[in-house]
């Protein structure tokens, strides 16, 4: 990429690139300072808020055709504790809930199966402690 990026006459840069990514991309490039130098200008998006959680759940809900999307309030409250704002997080949730309620016929989703989704998906704290703890151990051996 950075090869790409010297293609230039005396007077314009004739290639620009823009990166978009999550944020492991910018400790990727930290670790690369000839990229590093040659990047103007750096941003991030931050986790959703849970009103921003829940307005694009509604917002993905109503793009699909429907009109009141099946999550209660408890459930919305869970799928935002589960996936921390994350955006893909939480359409992941919301999308294996989805599945598993209309494969068993269910018509109102509850923090009961979003429970059991972000169980299956690993994303509760136990799952996550356990990856930590694997990290903790790997990097003390070295």
């Amino acid at each position: 990429m950075r090869q790409l990026l010297n293609f230039e006459t005396n007077t314009q840069k004739l290639l620009q690139i823009a990166l978009f990514g999550q944020n492991d991309l910018a400790t990727k490039i930290d670790r690369q300072p000839e990229l590093k130098d040659r990047i103007t200008l750096f941003g991030a998006l931050t986790n959703l808020t849970f009103d921003d959680a829940v307005a694009l759940i509604d917002f993905r809900w109503k793009v699909a055709g429907g009109d009141k999307h099946p999550f209660d309030a408890d459930a919305l409250e869970a799928i935002f504790k589960y996936s921390k704002g994350l955006p893909r997080k939480i359409s992941k949730i919301a999308d294996n809930a989805l599945i598993r309620a209309m494969s068993s016929e269910i018509h109102a989703i509850n923090k009961e199966i979003i429970d059991q989704v972000a169980n299956e998906v690993r994303l509760t704290e136990e799952f996550e402690n356990t990856v930590k703890n694997k990290r903790n151990k790997s990097t003390t051996k070295k």
